[in-house]
C-alpha cells in the first residue's frame, strides 16, 4: 500500500511531536519517582527514628526506677529485711508507670517480694517468699489500689528461687542496670523485658537485685499507630531474630510445643514481605555494624521498600524494621505519567488531524504538476502547455523534467532501434546457424550416395552386354549427386563463422542495456529481473554477439517459468583472474536431466527449435570464454559463461 505524502508529512509530525511530549512526560517522571522514593527513604529513616525514641522513652522508665529502687536500699532508706515497707516502696514504683507490670527484689538467701499487677480478685497481687534455714513460705496477698487486703493465702507448691533467674545473675555479673532478652511472662502471658540493678553496700557487697518488669503490649500499639504510606509496617526484632513488638501484636506470640507461649520468630510472622526482608538478615552482624540496611523486595509482582536500624538509646541487641510499598508513594506520579501519555496520544491525533488538513493544502499545487508531467510523459499533452499556479521550486523543476522526457523518448527511440537490430541479427545468424546443421546433417547421406553411385557403376561396367540406358541415368546421378556436394560445401563456407569486431567495452552498461529490450515482455509476463552492481567491469569481446548470448538466454529463462508463480531472473556477476564470469538464474522447473544441452536442435521447449543455446556456445567460444548449466540452488536453471577481461590484454 502506498502511502500519500500529505498523510506521512501529517504522520511525521504527530509522531514527532508524541515522542517530544513522551519523552518530556518520561524524564519528569523517573526524574519525581527518583525524588518521591528518596522522600519515601527519608521518611522511613524518620519513622524508624521516631520508634526508637519512642521505645526508648517506654524503657527508660522502668530503668530509672530499677537504678533508684537500688539506690535508696543501698543507701539504707529502704531496709531490704522491712518487708511490709519493702512491699509498700515496691507498691508505690509499679503505680509509677501504667505499662510497668510488676516490681520486685530478691536477696542472697532466697528471700523473695514481688508486686504486681493483677486482674484480681484485687487489683495487684503481692508474693513474698520468705526462708529460713531450709524452711520457706510463700504468701500471697491481693489488694486494691487503696492498699487494702481484697485477699491472702499461702502457696505450699512454690518453689521460686530468684537467685536462679537470668536477670538476678546477669545484674550480679555485671555490677550494674541490664535488660534482659524478651521473653513471655508466666503470671500475665504477655511479652515484655525486664530491667534489673544490683543493689550493692559501700564495698561493692552484693544485697539483693532489685526487678522491673514491663510490658511491651504499647510498643506493639505504638508502631500500629506510627504509619510511613497507607500500608506500611514497622517492627522491632532482637539479635536471635525474635519479634518483641508488631503492629499487629496476635502475630507476636506462637505455641510453644504445649508448654505456654513463646515469641514468634521473624520466619514465623504472618508477613510475607518482613519474612523476605528481614528473614535472611543477620541481625546479629547487622548490630555490631552500625550501620542501617536498605533494601528492595518484590513480592507477588509488587515492589516494596526495606530499611533495616540498629536500635539507638539504650544498649538493647534490638534492631528495628519497616517495609512499605512502593507504589504508596509513587503511585499519584504514576497515574499521572499515564494520564499524560493518554492527553499527548489525544494532542497528536489533533495534530496529524490539523497536518493532513495543512498537507492537502501544500500538496495541491504538487499534484496537479505530477498530473501534469505525467499527461506530458505520454505524449497525451504538448511539452509547452502552461504550467498551474504552483512553487517557484515546482516552475524551475517543471523546466528540468521536461528536458528529461526529451532526453528518455530520445533514448527509448535508441533502445528500440537497438533491439530491431538485435532481432535482425539473431534471424540472420540463426539461419546460418540452422543452415550450418542443415549442411552438416546433409554431407553424410549425399556422400553415401556419391559412393554408392560409384559403385553401381562399376557393377554395370562389368556386366556382357552394356545397358547403355542405365549407365546415362547412373551418370546424370553421379552428376547431381556431385553438384549437391558442391552446393552444400559452398552453403558450408557461406556460413562459416564471423570473427567481427573485438573491443572494450563495459559488461555493466551492457547488461542493462540488453535488459531494457527484454523489459517489455518481461513486465507481460510478469517476470522480475534483478541485476548486479560491478564496479569497473570491463571485458574484451565482440559486444553484438555477447548481447545476443544474454538476450538469447533471458529469453530462455522468461519461456521457461511460463508456469511458474514466483518468476525472478536474477543475473550475476565475478571476477575471476582474466575472466568475468556471468550467470543467469531462473525459478523455473529446471532442465529435463535427458536434454542434451548446446546440441543442435535439441531442447526443453515445447516448441523449441534447438538452435540458440548451440549458437550462444558457438559465440562464446569464439569470443575466447566457456559456457556451461548447472542446477540453481533453490531449483530452476542458471547457465553461466565467461568473456575475457580487458584489463588482463593491456
Amino acid at each position: 500500500m502506498r502511502l500519500s505524502l500529505g498523510f506521512i508529512l501529517a504522520l511525521s509530525l504527530a509522531g514527532l511531536q508524541f515522542l517530544a511530549i513522551l519523552l518530556f512526560v518520561s524524564t519528569s517522571y523517573l526524574t519525581s519517582e527518583r525524588a518521591m522514593l528518596q522522600h519515601a527513604q527519608n521518611l522511613m529513616s524518620q519513622a524508624v527514628k521516631s520508634a526508637s525514641e519512642q521505645t526508648r522513652l517506654f524503657l527508660k522508665p522502668a530503668g530509672d526506677i530499677a537504678v533508684e529502687a537500688a539506690r535508696m536500699m543501698s543507701s539504707g532508706v529502704i531496709a531490704p529485711d522491712d518487708v511490709p515497707s519493702l512491699e509498700i516502696f515496691l507498691t508505690q514504683k509499679v503505680l509509677t508507670e501504667d505499662y510497668v507490670a510488676g516490681v520486685y527484689y530478691g536477696d542472697e538467701a532466697g528471700n523473695f517480694v514481688y508486686v504486681m499487677r493483677s486482674e484480681g480478685p484485687g487489683d495487684l497481687r503481692t508474693k513474698i517468699v520468705t526462708r529460713s534455714g531450709t524452711a520457706r513460705t510463700t504468701e500471697l496477698i491481693w489488694r486494691d489500689d487503696a492498699f487494702s487486703i481484697v485477699e491472702a493465702g499461702f502457696d505450699p507448691q512454690d518453689e521460686y528461687d530468684p537467685r536462679t533467674r537470668p536477670w538476678y545473675d546477669a545484674a550480679v555479673a555485671d555490677r550494674s542496670l541490664i535488660w534482659t532478652d524478651p521473653y513471655v511472662f508466666f503470671s500475665s502471658g504477655k511479652p515484655g523485658i525486664t530491667a534489673a540493678a544490683p543493689v550493692l553496700t559501700e564495698a561493692d557487697g552484693l544485697i539483693g537485685v532489685i526487678g522491673v518488669d514491663i510490658e511491651t503490649d504499647d510498643v506493639s500499639a505504638f508502631l500500629a499507630d506510627l504509619k510511613v504510606s497507607e500500608d506500611s509496617t514497622v517492627l522491632i526484632m532482637d539479635d536471635a531474630g525474635r519479634v518483641i513488638s508488631h503492629p499487629d501484636s496476635d502475630q507476636i506470640l506462637v505455641e510453644n510445643g504445649g508448654s505456654g507461649f513463646r515469641l514468634a520468630e521473624i520466619s514465623e510472622l504472618e508477613d510475607p514481605v518482613a519474612r523476605q526482608a528481614f528473614g535472611q538478615t543477620d541481625l546479629a552482624e547487622t548490630l555490631a555494624a552500625r550501620v542501617d540496611q536498605r533494601s528492595d523486595v518484590v513480592h507477588e509482582g509488587q515492589s516494596f521498600l526495606a530499611l533495616l536500624t540498629p536500635f539507638q538509646g539504650i544498649d538493647v541487641p534490638w534492631t528495628i524494621g519497616v517495609h512499605a510499598p512502593e507504589n504508596d508513594f509513587v503511585r499519584e506520579i504514576r497515574e499521572n505519567r499515564r494520564r499524560n501519555i493518554w492527553i499527548a496520544a489525544a494532542i497528536s491525533l489533533a495534530t496529524a488531524l490539523v497536518g493532513l488538513l495543512i498537507a492537502d493544502r501544500i500538496l495541491r499545487p504538487v499534484r496537479a504538476f505530477a498530473v501534469r508531467t505525467s499527461l506530458i510523459s505520454q505524449g497525451e499533452v504538448p511539452s509547452d502547455t502552461p504550467l498551474p499556479t504552483t512553487y517557484k521550486e515546482l516552475q524551475r523543476a517543471n523546466e528540468t523534467l521536461i528536458n528529461e522526457i526529451a532526453q528518455r523518448r530520445e533514448s527509448e527511440s535508441r533502445v528500440s532501434q537497438l533491439r530491431r537490430q538485435l532481432f535482425q541479427f539473431s534471424r540472420v545468424d540463426t539461419l546460418g546457424q540452422l543452415a550450418t546443421g542443415l549442411a552438416h546433417e546433409l554431407s553424410q547421406p549425399m556422400t553415401a550416395i556419391v559412393q554408392n553411385v560409384d559403385a553401381a557403376q562399376s557393377i554395370v561396367s562389368k556386366r556382357l552386354p552394356e545397358d547403355q540406358n542405365l549407365r546415362e541415368i547412373l551418370s546424370d546421378l553421379d552428376e547431381q549427386a556431385h553438384r549437391g556436394g558442391d552446393i552444400i560445401a559452398a552453403l558450408r563456407g557461406l556460413v562459416q563463422k564471423d570473427e567481427g569486431d573485438v573491443t572494450t567495452f563495459d559488461f555493466q552498461q551492457l547488461l542493462e542495456q540488453t535488459v531494457g529490450l527484454v523489459q517489455h515482455e518481461a513486465t507481460e509476463q510478469q517476470v522480475r529481473i534483478t541485476l548486479p552492481v560491478q564496479d569497473n567491469a570491463l571485458v574484451h569481446a565482440n559486444r553484438l554477439q555477447i548481447a545476443q548470448v544474454l538476450l538469447n538466454l533471458m529469453q530462455n529463462a522468461i519461456e521457461a517459468m511460463d508456469q511458474s508463480a514466483n518468476k525472478h531472473i536474477a543475473i550475476e556477476t565475478t571476477a575471476r583472474d582474466a575472466v568475468l564470469e556471468v550467470r543467469v538464474t531462473d525459478s523455473g522447473p529446471g532442465v529435463d536431466a535427458n536434454v542434451k544441452l548446446f546440441t543442435h536442435f535439441e531442447t526443453s521447449k515445447p516448441k523449441g527449435h534447438g538452435i540458440g543455446l548451440s549458437l550462444s556456445k558457438t559465440i562464446i567460444e569464439a569470443n575466447g570464454g566457456h559456457i556451461w548449466y548447472e542446477d540453481a540452488p533453490d531449483g530452476g536453471s542458471r547457465f553461466c559463461f565467461t568473456v575475457p577481461r580487458a584489463q588482463e590484454l593491456s
